[in-house]
């Protein structure tokens, strides 16, 4: 496969920190506002915050990164909330400066220690800290003006699906108690988007809310929400965020910097689509060409070092240093030598003279010294006789640059001598040399065989080229033949090779009683009698270098087929045009697989070379981009036991009559932050569309995009407040929440029902 990339590759930077924008505050409530009583909308925004600025999700994205949890605070008259912050409170006590710091919102970025003490008062999207939203609303009523000791203002407020009665009840008495509201209105934010988005099309339909933490499919029937039919799967904008850093973190484990979830909130935010056909798209990533436009190489900042260049001058004294740090080296080395030469040398006079000395000495003198010197036996000196003079003998010609000549073959003097002519010892040597002489005469006929193959080979090659001129095509496929039957013989061996390392395998097994047979004179008697000799072989650790000597890979074997194959490869990209290099069996190697390409890109990449400094600091994203979001349609990608968006739409579908059926699929609405992500609307149209039964009105079916998913909560929460006449309907008024307690409301065609 094609590697090479001919066109620039497009960074995109990544932002470590959110940065800070101050909050405006707001003079002009006396003037406007301060006796009107117009209605204050508070959206606790329980939506992750995506503001795209570019909608073709298969090129390359660019989003405006925007934090979530954003609370939305603004009066029901005006288009647009007037404060738009993170819901979120840091309080710390600085001990250097001596002093309590409180900061609320967009000012928790602005410096380091708020942002590490971070707080929210939403246990997922349930409010379960009365203080921190308490401070809150606090910095809302401040910085809109108006004063917080009580508010003449009614309000409105979103609320999550199904929240529990304590916690509303929290709410509701830190309004009521602490800011003295004349009343309250509570609304779920889903519904309040599908009512800013048509008024007269909100009695009828089916909401999807992909929130912050999970993702709710809500019917709405004849003007009334059926809570009891909604659906909620627990993936949402955070979620997201925290499998992005997760598959970074898999695919990286090495990264130099430590990825935060604000940053993988970011990659999932930018760079995220969702793909029509998912297995299709993740097949097309195997294109090279295709691969090219789904990568994204974020790049996250990093400190190149300074290299010094140096001059000419400099550089010549520092290669005459080297020379002469080389030169000295090599002295060093050659005196090394000697000095071992000569310390040899002493220690053969040492032995010859002890050799020597038998004659001379009584036995047990002779035996003392033997010891004294290292020695158990006589033989044991003879083999260090026989090494130390090898040694110096090799020494002497390397020094005098003389060739060694050809080693004497292996003799085995021990082996046509009966047991009952020898010692216990030399037996025991004879069994030895019995496992090294069967793999000498092994080695040797291998040996012959293979220089009568090569004779043989020779023979062919004259034949092949006669044939490949006569008859080009049968050539051709004989060579294929052969290369196949080759490459399938050197799997084979690296498969055999990968099972004798493992001793319980079964081929290890075989091969130990291949050796167990060697090492005994006779098969071994089903149950050993009393009295008879015991076998000791392998008691001791010099008995085991036997196997040692036998396990020895023949390496020039692997070489000749190895070189045998290379030529057959060669002979058929030269005379086969179908036959290219990637079919070569050294084709794969790791810089060239999927694995590879998906983690580093398709460009060069050499941590060696210094142009591998800045790709050091590079996260490539490509599957990531379709897997994350494609949760929302596959839960069980993470482990999630639950059905996805289209089966829990088919599900709730079921539970209806044909007719309102009809009616719910005509009015399917996408919001929340996850609504945004670009190619969620097609999916869904042609998912949907797939499993709904053949119906007359079924031309009338419609997924549709919020048309501002963010603010349309907002927007239609204000609505709703500024119809006086309904907001007098469905409005809690400070008498009855003293009277039937913090957690009643009144049903309507937006909110909770009442339990």
């Amino acid at each position: 496969m094609d590697m090479e990339v001919d066109e620039e590759v497009v960074l995109h930077p990544m932002q470590t920190e959110k940065a800070f924008t101050p909050t405006p505050d707001y003079s002009d409530y006396k003037e406007s506002f301060s006796s009107t009583g117009t209605p204050l909308v508070i959206d606790n925004g329980i939506s992750p915050a995506y503001l795209p600025a570019a909608s073709d999700y298969a090129g390359r994205l660019s989003y405006t990164p925007s934090c979530s949890w954003q609370c939305r605070a603004g009066w029901a008259t005006e288009d647009r909330p007037r404060l738009v912050f993170d819901n979120q409170m840091a309080k710390f006590r600085d001990r250097k400066a001596n002093t309590s710091n409180q900061y609320i919102g967009n000012d928790v970025y602005a410096d380091v220690l708020a942002r590490s003490n971070a707080r929210s008062a939403f246990d997922g999207p349930v409010m379960c800290n009365p203080e921190i939203m308490e401070a809150v609303l606090d910095y809302i009523f401040i910085k809109m003006g108006i004063d917080a000791d009580r508010i003449a203002h009614p309000l409105v407020m979103t609320e999550p699906v199904c929240v529990p009665h304590y916690n509303r009840n929290l709410m509701s008495e830190l309004l009521f108690e602490s800011y003295q509201v004349p009343s309250v209105t509570y609304g779920i934010d889903s519904l309040f988007s599908l009512y800013a988005n048509g008024p007269e099309q909100s009695k009828d339909g089916i909401v999807m809310s992909a929130g912050h933490h999970y993702t709710h499919i809500i019917p709405v029937s004849q003007g009334k929400v059926h809570l009891e039919h909604a659906k909620r799967i627990s993936y949402g904008g955070e979620p997201a965020s925290e499998y992005m850093l997760k598959l970074m973190q898999m695919k990286y484990p090495t990264f130099p910097m430590k990825m935060t979830t604000t940053q993988s909130e970011l990659l999932q935010m930018n760079h995220c689509y969702v793909a029509k056909d998912y297995l299709g798209e993740l097949a097309s990533y195997e294109d090279p060409e295709v691969f090219k436009t789904k990568d994204r190489v974020v790049q996250f900042p990093f400190t190149a070092p300074v290299i010094e260049e140096k001059s000419e001058e400099e550089q010549a004294r520092l290669a005459a240093k080297r020379k002469e740090q080389g030169r000295r080296l090599q002295e060093q080395a050659a005196k090394a030598r000697l000095e071992k030469l000569i310390q040899r040398e002493q220690e053969l006079e040492q032995y010859n003279g002890l050799k020597n000395s038998k004659m001379t000495l009584k036995k047990a003198e002779w035996t003392e010294q033997l010891k004294s010197m290292g020695f158990k036996e006589e033989a044991d000196l003879d083999a260090a006789i026989k090494t130390t003079d090898a040694a110096i003998r090799r020494a002497r010609n390397k020094e005098l640059g003389i060739e060694e000549e050809e080693k004497e073959p292996p003799t085995f003097p021990l082996v046509d001598i009966p047991d009952e002519e020898l010692s216990e010892l030399d037996r025991k040597e004879k069994k030895k040399q019995r496992l090294l002489k069967a793999s000498h005469d092994a080695r040797m006929r291998a040996k012959a065989a293979k220089a009568e193959e090569t004779a043989y080979q020779e023979a062919l090659a004259q034949q092949d080229a006669e044939r490949r001129e006569k008859e080009p095509q049968k050539w051709l496929d004989d060579m294929h033949a052969r290369r196949k039957e080759l490459v399938d013989k050197i799997k084979a061996k690296k498969q055999l090779r990968e099972q004798l390392s493992d001793r319980r395998s079964h081929a290890s097994q075989l091969r130990m009683k291949s050796i167990a047979a060697l090492a005994s004179d006779a098969p071994p008697p089903k149950r050993r009698r009393k009295g008879q000799d015991e076998d000791t072989f392998g008691q001791d650790d010099e008995d085991w270098m036997v196997y040692r000597e036998i396990s020895r890979d023949d390496d020039s074997e692997d070489e000749e087929e190895a070189n045998q194959l290379d030529e057959y490869e060669q002979q058929l990209l030269k005379y086969d045009p179908e036959f290219l290099h990637e079919h070569t069996m050294n084709a794969y190697t790791p810089k060239n697989s999927f694995l590879h390409y998906y983690t580093n890109g398709l460009g060069p990449y050499d941590p060696a070379v210094g142009l591998a400094l800045d790709q050091t600091y590079q996260l490539h994203l490509n599957v990531e981009r379709i897997r994350v979001p494609e949760v929302l349609f596959q839960p069980g990608i993470i482990g999630l036991d639950q059905t996805g968006l289209v089966e829990t739409v088919h599900d709730i579908l079921k539970r209806f009559d044909n007719q309102a059926r009809d009616r719910l699929v005509q009015n399917i609405l996408v919001t929340g932050g996850m609504g945004q992500v670009p190619g969620l609307i097609d999916r869904l149209d042609e998912s949907v569309r797939s499993i709904l039964p053949f119906s007359p009105n079924q031309k009338n079916y419609r997924v549709r995009k919020a048309q501002d998913c963010l603010l349309d909560g907002w927007r239609g929460a204000a609505m709703v407040a500024r119809d006086g006449e309904r907001m007098g309907k469905i409005s809690v008024t400070r008498q009855e929440y003293e009277e039937y307690g913090g957690a009643y409301i009144k049903e309507h065609g937006l909110g909770n029902a009442h339990s």
